[in-house]
């Protein structure tokens, strides 16, 4: 999974380095540089306070000066990229110490930050321009953690990193440091979240772990669910207030992380929690554990699947909307695919497709020649019944809900009274369409008219 989270303070910024909880005793892993614009800074390896701190403050780490024009009080420091992985890898990391696992882990983390690196932009506003310039660089501090907020004074295992990502990049052709433009890396994350997993599956496989696709995300197969969430006692917590609460909303559920999570206590020795973590295993349990990191019982990988991931792609998401965005495409042809795709794989894939594509405001969009045809017959039938019916009913009947507004009695009208075969009322959410159909669909009965109502979805309709 990966999380972005805005910051916006400095001082609350800095905490990401304090003098970490946990660092000797194995819970967390000294922070390193990572990024471009880290090395035309100077910074590598070992993340260290000074330098740290000074690009929480917009200061050159080496000399102390401002980074980019303008410092305000305001100003977004940053933002966290956090990276998790499933709770199987967690806790065969947390039981095994395998650090071929960990590796595999920052393997992924790395190639996923590199690839938003390259979309990295800023903002051109000389001589009058509004646009964007891709600059292709980043710094980021790399913190990893191996587990979770504690419950009941004992966290859990959850091999997880935080990318504090500053924002900052520099602009080649204005030759000076510049404020990010992240918003479009935000809108990705689905996709950059999807190649993440895909890349972590892939390099467990190469290990010699077998993976199980699980609703876009996976498992290290052959570890019990009854196991796993033994280890996922934050997630239930979650889970139980959301109950009590009747939240569904899955942004809500998360906001619950927030306001549940125990503060960090005494930092206890990898060793004590190894106990701990042991005593929620049977013996039976253990020798399984034991049984899937010995790699015991060969994993037949299967075969590769860029194909089947791609055609399941193109024909789920074209069932609600006509034209998408076609890194959406290959996000979800990504999540079909884990453990039998490549990111490069599924990349190349939909580029042999003959979908119809289009540059849109600088963001790639793609239909097929399926669509294309169904909407032109859909704008033909529209168009052929212009003035070719008689009225509905009556536009000057008085609206029974007499706190309508002038817009909303005006779609009345609109629809009672107009002689086109199809009519459309647009109105952007909160409007109250859902109110206004229910005036309509009175109105047409009144007039001997039956209605059909006819949605995307059985909850719409």
């Amino acid at each position: 999974m990966i999380r972005i989270t805005q910051q916006d303070s400095a001082k609350d910024a800095k905490r990401y380095y304090a003098t970490a909880d946990y660092y000797s005793e194995g819970q967390e892993l000294v922070g390193v540089w990572g990024g471009k614009a880290a090395t035309r800074l100077g910074l590598e390896g070992m993340v260290d306070k000074f330098s740290f701190e000074r690009l929480c403050d917009n200061l050159d780490p080496r000399t102390g000066k401002p980074l980019t024009v303008r410092t305000r009080t305001d100003r977004t420091v940053g933002y966290d990229f956090t990276f998790s992985v499933p709770k199987s890898v967690s806790l065969l990391y947390a039981m095994s110490g395998d650090q071929d696992i960990l590796d595999a882990f920052r393997a992924s983390v790395d190639e996923t930050m590199g690839e938003m690196e390259a979309e990295m932009k800023t903002r051109v506003r000389i001589g009058g321009q509004d646009t964007n310039r891709t600059t292709g660089n980043l710094v980021w501090a790399e913190f990893i953690h191996t587990t979770s907020r504690p419950v009941d004074g004992i966290p859990d295992p959850q091999l997880h990193s935080h990318c504090f990502v500053f924002n900052t990049t520099w602009d080649e052709e204005e030759r000076r440091w510049k404020a990010g433009q992240f918003r479009e890396l935000k809108r990705d994350a689905p996709y950059f979240q999807a190649a993440f997993r895909v890349r972590l599956a892939g390099r467990l496989q190469d290990l010699g772990f077998g993976v199980e696709r699980k609703r876009g995300d996976f498992e290290i197969a052959g570890i019990p669910s009854d196991v796993l969430k033994r280890f996922s006692r934050r997630t239930a917590l979650i889970e139980k207030v959301a109950e009590e609460r009747g939240i569904t909303d899955p942004k809500l559920k998360a906001e619950l992380g927030a306001e549940t999570r125990e503060k960090k206590g005494v930092a206890l020795s990898w060793e004590r929690l190894r106990k701990e973590w042991n005593t929620r295993l049977t013996e039976q349990e253990r020798t399984l554990l034991a049984s899937v990191h010995g790699r015991e019982h060969v994993a037949v990988r299967p075969e590769r699947g860029e194909a089947g991931a791609v055609n399941h792609a193109i024909e789920h998401s074209f069932v609600r909307e006509a034209v998408v965005p076609e890194r959406k495409l290959v996000t979800e042809a990504l999540k079909r695919g884990i453990g039998a795709v490549t990111v490069e794989g599924v990349a190349n894939e939909m580029q042999s497709r003959p979908l119809i594509r289009s540059d849109v405001a600088g963001r790639e969009m793609a239909t097929t020649k399926e669509m294309l045809a169904l909407e032109s017959r859909l704008i033909d039938f529209a168009r052929q019944g212009r003035g070719r019916c008689r009225p509905l009913g009556d536009p000057e009947r008085p609206c029974s809900r007499d706190w309508f507004n002038d817009g909303q009695k005006a779609a009345v009208r609109h629809v009672l009274g107009s002689r086109d075969r199809v009519m459309i009322i647009r109105g952007v959410a909160g409007t109250g369409k859902t109110t206004l159909e229910q005036e309509i669909g009175e109105a047409l009965a009144e007039a001997g008219r039956p209605v059909v109502a006819l949605a995307q979805s059985v909850k719409a309709s």
